[in-house]
C-alpha cells in the first residue's frame, strides 16, 4: 500500500507533500504506523477492557484522548518534518510574520487531514471488532442455551423415574399373592425398562426403534397387570418398519407419562367391558402420530383431580416446548367419560 501511494502512477501531493520533492514516503510510513497503534489499541484493549465491561465513560474518554493524542503527535512530526527538512529554503526569503503565517496554515492542513484520517481508522475498528464480538456472544448463548436445556431435560427425566419405579413395584406387589408368574414377568420386564432409563436414553435424542420397545415393554406390564378387569387394544408400528437407516431418532421418555396417567385413571367399572384403554401409534415418514384413549371414573375423579400427578404430563408438555417447538401438536380433552391424547411430531 505503501509502495502504491507513493508511486509514480498516482504522483499524490497533499500540500508541502509530495513524490517529486521526495517528502510523501515517511509521513506515510509514519502515518501508517499511527494508524495502526490507534486501530489495534482500540480493537483489542479499549473496547474489550472497557466498553464491553460497561465502562463507557472511562471507554470514551481514553478513546478521546488517544485519538487527539496520537493526531497531535502526528502532527507535530508531520510539521517538524516538513518545515525543517523540506521548506527551509523557501520559507528562508519570507519575513517573519510571513513565516509564521505559513508554518501555521501548514499545521492547520496537517491538523485536519490527520483527525479525519485517525477518525476513519478509529470507526474501522469498530466495524471489525463488534461483528466479532456478536458472532462470540452468540455462541457463547447458543451455548448457554444448550448447557440450560440439557439441564431442564436432565431434570424433567430424574422427576419421572421415581415414579414409574413406585408404580412398578407396587404392581409386583400386589400381584406375588395373586399370580407369581406374572410378577416374575413384569419384575423382569421392569428391569428392562430401569435399564433402559439408566443406561441407554442419556443421550438428547435416541433411535426410535429404542423408545418403542420401551413403550412395548411397558405397556405388557400394565396389560399383564389389568388385563382381565379391562379391554387392552394395543397397536404400534412393526419392528421391520424401524430396520431401515432412515429411521428417525426421537426424544426419549416423551410416550411413557400418557400412558401412566391412562393406567392410572382408566375405569374401575365391574363390567370388564366398561373398561377400555387403546393406545396407538403410526409412523409416516418422518411424523409420528401417538393415541391413547382410556375411559374414566366420574366418581371421585373431580376431587382427585387437583392432586393427580400432573407432574409427569406438565414435564412432557415443557420438553416438547423445548425439543420440539412449531413441530408438535398435543391435544389432551375429556369428553363422555374418556380421556383422549393426541400428539403428533414431526422427527425431521
Amino acid at each position: 500500500m505503501i509502495v502504491a501511494l507513493n508511486s509514480e502512477f498516482l504522483n499524490l501531493e497533499w500540500g508541502p507533500m509530495s513524490r517529486e520533492r521526495n517528502s510523501l514516503l515517511i509521513p506515510l510510513l509514519f502515518g501508517m504506523l499511527i494508524n495502526a497503534v490507534l486501530f489495534y489499541t482500540n480493537a483489542y484493549w479499549l473496547i474489550p477492557k472497557y466498553l464491553q465491561t460497561r465502562q463507557k465513560k472511562k471507554y470514551w474518554r481514553l478513546a478521546v484522548l488517544l485519538l487527539f493524542g496520537l493526531s497531535i503527535l502526528e502532527l507535530n512530526f508531520d510539521t517538524l518534518y516538513i518545515v525543517f527538512l523540506h521548506l527551509q529554503d523557501e520559507l528562508a526569503v519570507l519575513s517573519p510574520s510571513e513565516k509564521n503565517a505559513s508554518i501555521l496554515e501548514i499545521m492547520s492542513m496537517f491538523a485536519l487531514v490527520d483527525l479525519l484520517i485517525n477518525s476513519f481508522f478509529m470507526a474501522l475498528s469498530f466495524l471489525y471488532r463488534l461483528p466479532q464480538d456478536w458472532v462470540k456472544n452468540e455462541r457463547k448463548q447458543q451455548q448457554l442455551l444448550r448447557d440450560k436445556l440439557r439441564a431442564e431435560l436432565d431434570f424433567l427425566k430424574a422427576q419421572m423415574n421415581p415414579h414409574f419405579l413406585f408404580n412398578g413395584i407396587n404392581s409386583i406387589y400386589h400381584l406375588m399373592e395373586e399370580d407369581v408368574g406374572k410378577a416374575q414377568k413384569i419384575l423382569l420386564r421392569l428391569s428392562e425398562l430401569l435399564r433402559y432409563q439408566l443406561y441407554e436414553c442419556k443421550e438428547e435424542f435416541i433411535p426410535l426403534k429404542k423408545e418403542l420397545q420401551y413403550v412395548s415393554n411397558y405397556l405388557e406390564i400394565e396389560t399383564i397387570r389389568k388385563g382381565e378387569d379391562a379391554i387392552i387394544k394395543i397397536d404400534l408400528p412393526r419392528a421391520s418398519q424401524l430396520e431401515k437407516e432412515t429411521t428417525p431418532k426421537i426424544a426419549p421418555l416423551l410416550f411413557s407419562p400418557f400412558l401412566e396417567n391412562a393406567f392410572k385413571y382408566l375405569s374401575l367399572h365391574s363390567e370388564r367391558e366398561n373398561n377400555i384403554l387403546e393406545a396407538n401409534m403410526k409412523l409416516t415418514g418422518n411424523i409420528i402420530h401417538f393415541f391413547v384413549k382410556n375411559t374414566v371414573n366420574t366418581i371421585g375423579r373431580k376431587k382427585n383431580k387437583k392432586t393427580s400427578s400432573g407432574i409427569g404430563l406438565e414435564n412432557v408438555k415443557r420438553r416438547l416446548n423445548i425439543l420440539y417447538p412449531q413441530k408438535h401438536q398435543l391435544s389432551i380433552r375429556e369428553k363422555d367419560h374418556c380421556f383422549f391424547v393426541e400428539l403428533k411430531i414431526d422427527l425431521t
